[in-house]
């Protein structure tokens, strides 16, 4: 009985034309490219971008319903003036000021917490940024953050307090898309909402009703201020002491 035999053979694929290899290198280039132009986009709204703020002029009924709505969805109560902690924080500060002589006296950083904790209890699961004293005019500046989702800044005197807090939509959450659209394009065009309640003081506590605006912060992107002065834009946002 005769046995049958074939030989297979196999062939190697074809290699890749050049043209298929040019058109490999170029993609290869051009998304190494896309990558860099990003990071140097990303490093230039980080540098020479200076935020501005703008107001709104909502219906202050308005304003105190979004805020409201804000609190259930999440955001911190910092939004809101609080009339027993905000009030004892600026009864305290104010006792400070009234005794200095010298001029300004400022903190920021280590030193600046380490004051918090002695001086503001109430606002123990907070983080004091800085602090600066204008005794000459018995005036307190101070900046702190709730977490990484809302930074606090108020500043008053003997007669007059405002607390502005603004809200951070552009926080790293696990959703790289979302981050790189709020970097890149969100704080540029819609911006970051900040709430500011303004109130005047008489003898112990807040005379007549808060007052209530929201301003829109929004970068303003290539402005060429170098270095941008990091608190600048944070103080005396209603002009009250222009």
């Amino acid at each position: 009985m005769a046995t049958w035999t074939t030989n297979t053979t196999t062939t190697d694929e074809a290699a890749a034309s050049p043209l298929q290899a040019a058109r490999d290198k170029v993609l290869s280039v051009g998304l190494t490219l896309i990558k860099f132009l990003l990071v140097i986009i990303i490093l230039l709204a980080e540098i020479c971008s200076v935020p501005e703020f703008t107001d709104t002029r909502a219906n202050p009924t308005d304003i105190r319903q979004e805020m409201d709505d804000q609190i259930q969805s999440g955001a911190s109560r910092e939004i809101e003036f609080d009339a027993a902690d905000d009030m004892e924080l600026y009864q305290t500060m104010m006792s400070l000021v009234r005794t200095m002589k010298y001029g300004d006296f400022e903190l920021e950083g280590a030193k600046a917490q380490e004051f918090w904790a002695a001086y503001a209890p109430a606002k123990s699961d907070t983080k004091l940024a800085y602090i600066r004293f204008r005794s000459d005019e018995s005036r307190v500046l101070l900046r702190y953050s709730n977490g990484i989702a809302s930074d606090i800044t108020m500043e008053f005197d003997q007669n007059y307090l405002y607390k502005a807090t603004t809200l951070n939509y552009g926080i790293f959450n696990g959703s790289l898309p979302r981050w790189i659209y709020w970097k890149l394009v969100g704080r540029f065009i819609s911006g970051y909402p900040c709430y500011v309640s303004e109130a005047v003081i008489g003898g112990n506590g807040v005379r007549g009703e808060l007052s209530l605006r929201k301003y829109t912060l929004r970068n303003q992107f290539f402005s060429w201020k170098f270095p941008p002065d990091k608190y600048e834009n944070s103080e005396n946002i209603t002009g009250h002491w222009t």
